[in-house]
């Protein structure tokens, strides 16, 4: 469990400090007062790296040389300090040098608004969401995921400095070797998509009776064929120097009552599937060996008064929560932390 917050000109935060003395925590205050980025500095210490930006010195308070979060848990001190030198993260005040060794010391379930992008954005949205809730879950994962893009990186730099008449030996085992790596990705995102669709059916009926919701894998290529797939499209590769087939343009697929979620679900019904898609990975975590927090940015707003006790109340008790919002709540045997201009 969290015992203390620091963050040391992170964001808008130039210095604050806060003392956790629950499991259940609502900060409110007005906006622009830096509620989202205590939970993003939380989000940060544990997977280093942002859910709102891919620049890590964006983070940085304007003018600062560095940003520091410190998040101190019952067991251990967790800090990252981001600067010109990169991020660099320690435990207990241990430089750790991989970032692979030091991500998931605690791990985080985390809603916020950006989030409904995986229903209304891009593919790449959906990808980076199963790749980091894949590698929370199922540490494997992070170790083939890893090497998929740095094969895959190989062969794209490698079609970019090839011709149809160059010598395809060297080209024929980096592929070979990509299509190996990726059958691996293709058959544990199935499993893991398999899993969380059944928990997330679950958790929408707690809010919703009434309607029906999944989410589905669709991969770019089937299982076992990439190899013949890319062989068979090696020309194309060449002349627009990518690899245009494989697990890095995989789908989901999100259905509200068997249409498509973007198209047929309302806001509101997109935002709870979202959040019910989010509390579904809590119940297929592997282990309850790794501490979880979850965190809820304006995670009230849209949702009527029903929905809104619906939510609060099916929140698991077992897990630390941060909830963000403008306005305090009534709920019992919660800490409300009351930001204002004075920190």
């Amino acid at each position: 469990m969290i015992k203390e917050i620091k963050l040391k000109q992170f964001r808008n935060h130039e210095s604050l400090h806060l003392k956790i003395q629950n499991k259940r925590i609502f900060i409110f205050g007005n906006n622009g007062l830096g509620k989202t980025s205590i939970l993003e500095g939380i989000y940060f210490a544990s997977l280093t790296k942002s859910h709102r930006t891919s620049e890590d010195k964006a983070l940085i308070m304007a003018g600062k040389p560095y940003a520091k979060v410190d998040i101190i848990t019952d067991e251990h001190h967790y800090q990252v300090v981001i600067s010109d030198a990169g991020t660099k993260a320690s435990i207990d005040k241990v430089q750790i040098p991989k970032m692979s060794e030091y991500i998931n010391g605690y791990r985080v379930v985390m809603f916020s608004p950006e989030d409904l992008e995986l229903i209304k954005g891009q593919p790449s949205d959906r990808r980076q969401f199963l790749d980091i809730e894949m590698s929370q879950i199922h540490k494997p994962y992070m170790l083939v995921l890893s090497k998929y893009k740095q094969i895959l990186k190989q062969r794209n730099a490698l079609l970019k400095n090839l011709t149809l008449n160059d010598d395809m030996t060297f080209f024929k085992i980096i592929t070979d070797q990509l299509c190996i790596v990726a059958d691996e990705m293709i058959e544990k995102r199935k499993s893991f998509i398999e899993k969380l669709n059944q928990a997330f059916k679950i958790r929408f009926k707690a809010f919703n009776d009434l309607d029906e919701v999944s989410v589905s894998y669709e991969p770019n290529v089937p299982s076992k064929s990439l190899k013949q797939v890319l062989n068979d499209k090696k020309e194309k590769d060449i002349l627009t120097q990518t690899t245009s087939f494989g697990p890095h343009r995989d789908e989901l697929k999100f259905e509200f009552n068997g249409q498509e979620s973007k198209t047929y679900a309302s806001q509101g019904q997109q935002r709870l599937m979202v959040i019910s898609l989010k509390l579904a990975l809590l119940d297929i975590y592997d282990s309850d060996q790794i501490e979880t927090i979850i965190l809820l940015d304006d995670v009230l707003s849209e949702l009527d008064q029903d929905k809104q006790h619906k939510l609060l109340n099916h929140l698991p008790g077992k897990y630390q929560t941060f909830i963000s919002g403008v306005e305090t709540i009534e709920i019992k045997d919660i800490q409300q932390i009351h930001l204002t201009k004075e920190q």
